[in-house]
């Protein structure tokens, strides 16, 4: 019996060993196959490593002027689709060559991008993303012929942070605007809100009020035949409009709150507080027209956009369908097609695909509509922390009388 057990285990000894010697071999063969023959002595990690090392998806963006001429600091926002909404994957300013290279995450091949510069027209270019390589992308942006008007409820006045209203006037640049309306602009006076327009070159500069929550324009022309409009207990927060560079404007802020809600202790609907804007508008009618702020409103490009699943599918659209009966349009669905809210930026920041909802427009009156040449809303690494809304933008062709 114990003649059994020796030799039961000497021949365990030899399997075990053989095991060792043929796992050698194998793992040199294989370290062969991996380190080759390279002459520069560098370690190669042979066909099967390369198959499972993920490459990057490069977007390189070259932008150039009408005469190829490279323009520096302009700013592209890349977006890709993620049906039925884009999510924002990378931004930046290019260098002195003009380029700028973005590193996409999404996996996506379908999106766009914004491309705006001081100076010069902006543009939204359509993007068809090849996977795991570097795309090329070249931009023309011609010289500036056009008139740029942002709308931005600035939530409570940039809450009277000195440091947020300079790097404001710093960011606004980019785009350089030539008329803001703005909401919101609290712990403002006249005078204060005068010497802040002239740190981003606006020399003109209007308040609705001085208390409360004031709405405001400004802008780089004089602003003519100011009407500053506050009836207590009919417009909950009021308006301000005038003429400047031959378009009547219209800075609005609609009530925030329903008719239930106990803080709306005047009763105030929305849909009259627009009414008496559109019927204001009215007497402006020879001259176009521009219709900017929050309107606390949904819309149906919005709920059709997004498709099954917008929260605010439901939600009240009498505001925004009273502007259209008065021949108004919404600026941002007459050049886009797809789904982008202006608020609440922290979740839009912070989700990318998000359950927002559009309460900010820009309407211009018919006879401006077919001049429209660019729409956004201006969704940056700036803007997220701006405010708690996001601006709206457009770009109006000038008139070449």
């Amino acid at each position: 019996m114990m003649v059994g057990i020796k030799l039961e285990d000497k021949t365990m000894k030899l399997r075990s060993e053989k095991m060792k010697i043929r796992n050698i071999m194998q793992l040199t063969f294989i370290f062969l196959m991996l380190v080759g023959c390279k002459s520069s002595g560098e370690f190669d990690p042979g066909p099967f490593a390369r198959e499972n090392d993920e490459e990057k998806t490069l977007l390189t963006f070259k932008v150039t002027d009408a005469s190829g001429e490279p323009i520096e600091d302009a700013y592209v926002v890349s977006y890709r689709q993620l049906a039925p909404k884009h999510i924002r994957v990378g931004e930046g300013y290019t260098d002195d060559e003009g380029e700028i290279q973005l590193e996409d995450q999404s996996h996506t091949t379908k999106g766009y991008a914004t491309i705006t510069a001081p100076g010069h027209n902006s543009k939204k270019v359509d993007l068809d993303v090849k996977q795991k390589q570097e795309n090329d992308i070249s931009v023309t942006l011609s010289d500036q012929d056009v008139l740029k008007v942002m709308s931005y409820n600035i939530q409570e006045g940039f809450k009277n942070n000195a440091q947020q209203r300079q790097e404001f006037a710093e960011w606004v640049r980019i785009y350089d605007p030539d008329i803001i309306l703005f909401q919101e602009m609290m712990h403002f006076t006249d005078a204060t809100f005068a010497t802040f327009a002239k740190t981003y070159g606006h020399d003109y500069a209007v308040l609705t009020k001085t208390v409360g929550i004031p709405t405001g324009i400004t802008s780089k022309a004089e602003i003519k035949d100011i009407r500053k409009v506050v009836q207590t207990g009919v417009l909950h927060h009021g308006y301000v409009t005038g003429e400047t560079f031959g378009m009547r404007v219209f800075s609005i802020h609609l009530c925030p709150y329903e008719l239930d809600n106990e803080r709306n202790v005047h009763q105030i609907a929305r849909k009259d507080e627009v009414k008496i804007i559109m019927d204001d508008a009215a007497l402006y009618a020879s001259v176009p027209i521009i219709v900017g702020g929050d309107l606390n409103d949904h819309n149906t490009f919005d709920r059709d956009s997004y498709g099954p699943g917008y929260r605010y599918a439901n939600r009240d659209h009498t505001v925004t369908n009273t502007l259209s009966t008065y021949n108004f349009h919404d600026t941002y669905p007459l050049l886009h097609k797809e789904f982008k809210p202006t608020w609440p930026v922290d979740n839009v920041s912070s989700n990318g695909p998000n359950e927002g909802a559009r309460l900010d427009y820009i309407f211009v009156s018919d006879n401006v509509k077919n001049t429209v040449v660019y729409s956004d809303i201006i969704q940056s690494a700036y803007t997220d922390k701006f405010s708690d809304h996001y601006p709206t933008y457009i770009e109006i062709k000038r008139s070449t009388n």
